[in-house]
């Protein structure tokens, strides 16, 4: 599939500078010049560079020592959101300005662009991501949709085969043409379960990446490698647990892990896509929510169905219709999927992948992230 799911049109044009290299001092563009704790009480006061923070790469500068302890005390109520990243692009796309801010229900935002930030404020909730509220319902319920589930992991191969699973890794190639230039888009994602993920998105020679493993997340370019903020982090794993083969393999696999509660399965009813009798399921895993249509009959995964991007500039409610399957070491997944975005056909954002690989032997430093 796309390796680039949460990234903006922009983003993916490859056109958006997303790192700068680490310096001892945080420059202008990474340095809040007003007082955190004063700019969420609606106040605009300079800070000091004397009394000063720096974390996840962000320095915070304060007018007083007091709203530096309050801070220190509670960082996650006044430090940015998204680690910094444009607040309407969302947490995975470039890196804001700090010196173009804007404050909305108590969070401070930075913004990549003058138009982006009079854009958020026009309508923010159309932009800012956040875990999925967790699916529950009755144990009937549950009990139903891991049936279900079980049917879709079937079709895929059996559970034998999805647990004897520890690596995987999906490649794509096509070519773009944006005004009168011609690009070369290629993209790779790969997984070494149950924690380490890696994408990355090359257009000629321009590339980014992005990359989560026990020791934190980084994204990186032709520039280097940064590490990222949480908040970041958490939606590159909402990302990727919307493919549908880490939801199959945390299915059969059972057990929470560390950084996550586990995977929730509900049944979602019945209906038809078309003339295909099908099951509903609802799922929620590393903060994403999402909504399977299985062909009754033969556990089949026809759709997929989440609010999230999708390949556009605002949040909306996407539907993912696969449309092409393939089978590697008798591991059946699909690889294409059409998407409808608020009801109507986004072509653009259609994505396939060229394959995939099943247990392949992936490189000692593919996801390493640098301290």
């Amino acid at each position: 599939m796309k390796t680039t799911l949460p990234l903006c049109r922009s983003i993916s044009a490859g056109v958006a500078v997303l790192l700068a290299a680490s310096v001892l001092a945080a420059p202008p563009e990474r340095t809040l010049p007003v007082d955190p704790v004063e700019l969420i009480a609606g106040r605009e006061v300079p800070g000091k560079a004397g009394l000063s923070i720096e974390r996840d790469g962000i320095s915070y500068q304060f007018a007083t020592l007091k709203s530096k302890a309050a801070f220190e005390k509670e960082p996650a109520k006044f430090e940015v959101a998204d680690g910094g990243a444009c607040g309407r692009m969302g947490p995975l796309s470039g890196m804001g300005d700090a010196r173009r801010y804007a404050v909305h229900a108590g969070r401070i935002y930075f913004f990549a662009s003058d138009g982006c930030r009079a854009g958020f404020l026009k309508d923010p909730a159309k932009y800012i991501e956040a875990d999925d509220e967790k699916v529950f319902s009755s144990n009937e319920q549950v009990a139903r949709g891991r049936a279900t589930l079980d049917k879709v992991v079937a079709w895929a191969g059996g559970a034998e085969r999805l647990r004897g699973l520890t690596t995987f890794r999906a490649s794509a190639a096509r070519k773009e043409k944006q005004g009168e230039k011609e690009y070369a888009v290629t993209n790779e994602t790969a997984i070494a379960f149950p924690d380490r993920a890696f994408q990355k998105e090359s257009w000629n020679e321009s590339w980014f990446s992005t990359v989560s493993g026990p020791e934190g997340a980084a994204m990186a370019s032709t520039r280097g490698q940064e590490s990222i903020a949480a908040s970041r982090a958490r939606a590159f794993h909402r990302a990727m647990a919307r493919w549908p083969i880490v939801i199959l393999k945390a299915h059969v696999d059972g057990a929470p892990k560390a950084d996550c509660p586990g995977l929730i399965v509900i049944a979602d009813g019945e209906g038809k896509l078309g003339e295909t009798p099908v099951e509903f399921v609802k799922v929620w895993l590393n903060g994403a929510a999402s909504r399977l249509a299985v062909e009754s009959a033969t556990g089949k995964l026809l759709q997929l169905s989440y609010r999230g991007r999708d390949g556009t500039t605002t949040i909306g409610e996407s539907v993912r219709t696969y449309t092409s399957f393939a089978t590697v070491k008798d591991i059946n997944l699909p690889t294409a999927y059409s998407v409808s975005f608020n009801g109507k056909d986004l072509p653009a954002a259609s994505a396939k992948i060229d394959a995939f690989e099943v247990n392949p032997e992936l490189p000692a430093d593919l996801f390493k992230v640098a301290k």
